[in-house]
């Protein structure tokens, strides 16, 4: 019952700590949660003593968190800043392990080395969470950026490691530096290729239940979930790093993933939601333990081990100086390697330098891991006699690694805002984050759409329609202008060839290019009918007249083949041109610069990236909308649905208005991510999130 209680007691604190958290825009969650746990502790009516299995701590908090962590990886990012990502989780990792754990033997002889070392590996990782939740306050490059989360996700395990052979060597008392190099080497590579193999199995299997169709959204997320503890449990169950193969499994099952069918569309929204809340959970529940072991220092039962509550603190601060020290110089060095990408200039030990690695160096708090890791510290050591003892000073290092996680979630919380304080947000980011925002709505609800209904095609149609509005906010007319223009040539050009390819009749393509040919002259501010596109094009045919005169006398059944032919056709030309201005933004993106025009000179490359973005959007929007109506006469034919008969029209209200309120659920959905990844200002996120809630409420869902 005591037990139950503590863990009513710990989610109930959570729940509060999140309301407090949306009250308290200026402190970080985590500071909140620690705090709550400190008062929590103070006014219980009995000390709170949580006292769980290392090895159940660390396996049921450790291993989900690097796993979610992994699952978040980007790919692109990472092997971009690879060099400094390894050099941050490793060797920063390494060293902080070495000076904390001298430093600390020399300055408390008391405290073993071996468990001085211990506590260096403890502090050697970054908090995940704590990292996500400054950015938003705070004004990070790219750079920067990239390696805070690399580099939270890969230190936890080399920081799991450490500890665990620093452990091993307190508990024992024996170490020798070719045993520990061996297990070292077997307990690394073991554990990668145990997670990357179990993963590999994972995936097979998941397949294999996909196709014989017992395979659902349910049962992915359960299996899921239940990976990182099965992963774990078997590579310690094989003396390799339970630590590394979770987070080998996470990466290898999120870069191996390419289905973007409507069943993985839903199992990535459904996953996210779960993992989100045990994420939250977890690392609230750590917290909230930390602040209510911080509270043990103003208890009258606090045991100090022969040390003063003041040594004690005077200790805190030293270690924190410490591993903010060694992490400065770390970086120093390690940037004098690195070349900016933007200006190809390497880094100076300028003022402004050394401003840029302080602000890297404390933007990278410690946080849950850290805490979880201390934790595990055993109870119990075998002395020189062979005898069982006490671990030496367990509750103090534990105690140490807790006042170094709360002074560096201070100083990340209120020092880095001052030092990168985060830039007003202009309108052109704001517009930006809510069209990327918009695009993710309208491609879940296309991808989660097994066949091209006209009920989603018309809901997306209204998503697009909102996207090209906030585009042409952004975008001046003269490089609208040139987009289009570049655009009809490419159509034109498909259309000059259509014929001869049997895609369609000289008929429809003639007929097509002259309605092409009419908005290129309008454009091109050109009268009669002839312009410049290299060459004239030829006189009206007979075939063309001949069209003409077919379709005053044609049958039903020819009129409907030709009504498919211009659909055919049209998705070809609409096709044509997504094609294109994909590409466009492709080379932009590579190249700084777009493809030439030849009808006119490029646009600025700004301008120009809205003009582009804006005509896909549209193309995008005429080509779905093409490819419904398609599909709805191809169920005509077969039969599934009948033209002729009268349209249900409450029915196909109905359908709109459930996929309606699905998109705007999503939109919800997509505003609080791009806050939580600072992309979005807090006013600006509660300025769309009242626009969906009325959207809502018109629909009668809220």
């Amino acid at each position: 019952m005591e037990l139950f209680e503590l863990v009513l007691l710990l989610l109930g604190s959570v729940l509060v700590s999140s309301v407090f958290a949306g009250a308290i825009s200026k402190v970080s969650l985590p500071l909140v949660q620690v705090a709550i746990g400190i008062v929590v502790a103070v006014l219980w009516q009995e000390p709170l003593v949580v006292e769980v299995d290392p090895e159940l701590f660390l396996v049921l908090f450790i291993a989900p968190l690097l796993f979610d962590e992994a699952r978040h990886a980007n790919k692109r990012a990472l092997w971009r800043e690879k060099g400094g990502v390894v050099s941050l989780a490793v060797g920063l990792v390494l060293a902080t392990v070495l000076v904390v754990g001298f430093v600390l033997n020399v300055l408390e002889p008391s405290i073993p080395l071996a468990a001085a070392f211990a506590l260096g590996a403890a502090l050697g990782p970054t908090d995940a969470v704590a990292v996500t939740s400054l950015s938003k306050d705070i004004s990070l490059t790219q750079h920067q950026r990239t390696l805070l989360q690399g580099e939270a996700l890969i230190n936890d395990a080399s920081g799991v490691v450490s500890f665990q052979f620093a452990i091993a060597a307190a508990t024992t008392g024996a170490f020798s530096l070719i045993d520990a190099g061996v297990s070292f080497a077997v307990s690394f590579f073991g554990g990668i290729a145990v997670g990357v193999a179990l993963a590999a199995v994972a995936m097979l299997a998941l397949r294999m239940l996909r196709r014989s169709g017992l395979e659902d959204t349910t049962v992915y997320v359960i299996f899921e979930v239940f990976m990182p503890f099965i992963v774990f449990l078997a590579a310690e169950h094989l003396g390799t790093s339970g630590i590394l193969a979770v987070v080998a499994a996470g990466l290898f099952m999120t870069f191996s993933r390419s289905e973007s069918d409507a069943f993985a569309s839903e199992r990535k929204i459904v996953s996210s939601s779960v993992w989100d809340v045990i994420v939250f959970v977890i690392n609230g529940v750590v917290f909230v333990l930390l602040g209510m072991e911080l509270a043990l220092l103003v208890s009258p039962t606090w045991e100090v081990s022969g040390m003063s509550r003041s040594t004690m603190l005077v200790l805190v601060l030293v270690v924190t100086a410490i591993v903010l020290g060694v992490r400065f110089l770390w970086l120093c060095v390690m940037e004098c390697f690195h070349e900016s990408r933007e200006t190809g200039k390497r880094w100076s030990m300028t003022a402004q330098g050394a401003k840029s690695a302080l602000v890297t160096t404390l933007s990278g708090p410690k946080g849950a891991v850290t805490l979880s890791i201390a934790l595990t510290i055993p109870y119990y050591a075998t002395s020189a006699t062979n005898t069982i003892v006490a671990f030496p000073h367990r509750g103090d290092l534990i105690f140490l690694a807790s006042g170094v996680i709360v002074l560096t979630l201070l100083l990340a919380n209120f020092v880095v805002p001052l030092l990168a304080p985060r830039q007003e947000e202009d309108e052109a980011s704001s517009t930006e984050a809510e069209i990327a925002i918009l695009r993710r709505v309208a491609s879940q609800l296309s991808s989660q759409d097994e066949g091209p209904s006209p009920a989603t095609a018309a809901v997306v149609a209204d998503y697009n329609e909102r996207i090209a509005s906030l585009m042409r906010e952004q975008a001046s007319a003269e490089a609208v202008r040139q987009v289009r223009l570049e655009v009809i040539e490419r159509e034109l050009a498909f259309l000059d060839t259509a014929a001869a390819d049997g895609y369609a009749s000289q008929e429809a393509c003639e007929r097509y290019a002259r309605r092409l040919e009419v908005s290129h002259r309008r454009l091109s501010g050109r009268r009669g009918d002839k312009h410049a596109l290299g060459s004239t094009r030829p006189p009206r045919t007979a075939a063309y007249w001949m069209g003409l005169l077919r379709s005053a006398v044609a049958s039903k059944d020819a009129s409907e083949s030709r009504a498919a032919e211009r659909r055919r056709l049209s998705i070809g030309v609409e096709t044509v041109a997504v094609g294109y201005l994909q590409g466009c933004i492709d080379q932009l993106s590579a190249d700084g610069e777009g493809p030439s025009s030849s009808t006119a000179p490029l646009a600025v490359p700004d301008d120009r990236r809205h003009a582009l973005q804006l005509q896909l959007s549209e193309h995008r929007g005429a080509l779905r909308m093409l490819e419904a109506a398609r599909a709805a006469a191809d169920a005509a034919k077969t039969g599934e649905i009948d033209l002729a008969a009268p349209l249900d029209a409450a029915g196909i209200r109905e359908s709109i208005e459930s996929v309606e309120a699905e998109g705007l659920r999503l939109e919800l959905g997509q505003i609080a991510r791009f806050e939580d990844e600072g992309r979005l200002s807090r006013g600006r996120a509660n300025e769309l999130r009242e626009h969906v809630y009325l959207m809502q409420m018109a629909l009668g869902q809220k």
